[in-house]
C-alpha cells in the first residue's frame, strides 16, 4: 500500500508525526478509499486497570472484517497513548482513521477520563491528535458492554436464572449489567426500539451493605483499615483476597501452604479462585462463598434499584472464571433474597456473559455509530 506523509511544516508538532505514524494526505486518502472499497476504518478499545484490549476493522459494502486485535498488560505501561502508538506501529496501520472509540474504567468528565485502578488520565483531543479525526468518543466501559450485548450469541451467556424471558421482555424490556473484575462496575439499559441505551453509574462505590452476622464482622474488620467500605473493595480481584484474609485472621481457618507458594508467582485472586473449584482447600471455598453472597445480594439491590427490568446481566472476568460456583444456586438465592420483593426478583431473568471481549466489541460498535452519525 502507498502511503504519504503530510508536507505540512505547522504540524510538526503533531501526536500522529512525533509518534512515527504514517499520516495520509486528504487526496490520497480520498483515492485509497475509492480504490479499496472501504466505507470505514475503525479503532476500538477496552482499557481496564489489567489489561487493554484494542482492535483495528474495515468497513466495505460485504461487511465488517477486523484486521487486528492485541492485549496489553496495562500496568506496564506509563500512559494509553503509549500502548495505542505502539498499537498502530506494530499492525502497520496509518491515519488518519474515520472513528474511534474506547472503553474506559471510569467516569467520563469533559472529554477526558481518570482510569480506576491506574495513574493514568486519557484526553479525547489527544486521541484526535494520534489517529487524526474528530469521531473519537471516550465511554464507560459498562457502556461498551451494553453496546456490545445485542451482537452476542446465545452461546455466550450462561443462564443462571430463567425468570419469565418471553414474557418479561415485552412487559419489562429494560436490563441492567453488573459486573466485577478489576474493579465493580453496574449500568442500566434502557431499550429503544431494536437496541440498549446504556446509562452508566458508578454504583461500584456505594457502601458494602451486610446480609448478615458474619458479613457484619467483615465490615466492622474492614473499617479497621478504610474510612469509606464500597462495595468495590469487596466484589474485585483485590476484594477476593481480602476476603481471604478476613477468613484466615478471624476465623483461624489455615492457610495450605501450597497457597502461599502459589501465591508467590500467580495473581492471588486467581489461586483463590482456582483452589476453591478444585474443592481441595476449606478457606479457599469458604472465601468464594462469601464473596459470591455478597456479589448475588449486591446485583439484587441493583435489579430492584433499576427496576422494572426483564434481564440483569454479569460481565466482568470474575463470572467467567468461576462460573461453576455462579451456577449452582448460591448466586441466585442471594440474588432473590428481598424479603417482601422475593417472589419479584425470580421473574427476573440472569444471564452470565462468558464472552469476554463483549466491551471491546461494543466500543467497536460505538465508533461505527459515530461514523454514521458524522
Amino acid at each position: 500500500m502507498f502511503r504519504e506523509r503530510t508536507k505540512n511544516n505547522n504540524d510538526s508538532n503533531n501526536i500522529a508525526e512525533q509518534a512515527h505514524i504514517h499520516v495520509w494526505t486528504a487526496s490520497s486518502w480520498k483515492n485509497y478509499h475509492q480504490a479499496a472499497g472501504v466505507i470505514m476504518r475503525l479503532i476500538a478499545g477496552d482499557i481496564g486497570g489489567t489489561t487493554t484490549r484494542l482492535l483495528f476493522a474495515e468497513k466495505n459494502a460485504a461487511g465488517r472484517i477486523i484486521l487486528a486485535e492485541k492485549h496489553y498488560p496495562s500496568a506496564q505501561y506509563s500512559n494509553f497513548l503509549e500502548i495505542l502508538e505502539l498499537f498502530l506501529s506494530e499492525h502497520d496501520i496509518d491515519v488518519p482513521v474515520d472513528a474511534a472509540c474506547f472503553a474506559i474504567a471510569g467516569p467520563v468528565e469533559s472529554a477526558a477520563v481518570s482510569v480506576t485502578n491506574l495513574p493514568w488520565v486519557i484526553r479525547q483531543v489527544h486521541l484526535s491528535e494520534l489517529l487524526q479525526t474528530p469521531d473519537v468518543a471516550l465511554i464507560n466501559d459498562f457502556v461498551a458492554i451494553a453496546y456490545g450485548i445485542p451482537g452476542l450469541d446465545e452461546s455466550d451467556f450462561l443462564l443462571l436464572q430463567k425468570g419469565l424471558v418471553a414474557e418479561q421482555k415485552a412487559i419489562n424490556p429494560d436490563a441492567a449489567v453488573v459486573g466485577a473484575g478489576t474493579g465493580l462496575g453496574v449500568a442500566h439499559l434502557v431499550w429503544q426500539k431494536n437496541h440498549y441505551k446504556p446509562y452508566s453509574s458508578e454504583a461500584g462505590h456505594v457502601g458494602f451493605a451486610p446480609e448478615n452476622a458474619l458479613q457484619t464482622e467483615l465490615l466492622s474488620w474492614m473499617q479497621q483499615k478504610h474510612e469509606h467500605v464500597s462495595l468495590e473493595w469487596l466484589l474485585s480481584g483485590k476484594g477476593l483476597v481480602t476476603i481471604y484474609h478476613f477468613l484466615h485472621e478471624v476465623t483461624g481457618l489455615q492457610e495450605s501452604p501450597g497457597i502461599c507458594e502459589a501465591m508467590q508467582d500467580t495473581d492471588p485472586a486467581q489461586v483463590i479462585s482456582e483452589f476453591a473449584n478444585r474443592q481441595n482447600d476449606e478457606l479457599c471455598q469458604r472465601t468464594l462463598e462469601m464473596f459470591i453472597d455478597i456479589y448475588g445480594a449486591a446485583a439484587g439491590n441493583a435489579a430492584l434499584h433499576y427496576y422494572p427490568i426483564g434481564v440483569l446481566y454479569i460481565a466482568g472476568g470474575i463470572a467467567a472464571k468461576i462460573k461453576d460456583s455462579m451456577v449452582d444456586g448460591r448466586f441466585t438465592a442471594a440474588f432473590n433474597n428481598k424479603g417482601a420483593m422475593s417472589s419479584v426478583m425470580q421473574k427476573i431473568t440472569i444471564k452470565l456473559i462468558s464472552q469476554d471481549k463483549v466491551g471491546l466489541y461494543g466500543a467497536l460498535s460505538c465508533a461505527e455509530k459515530l461514523q454514521i452519525a458524522s
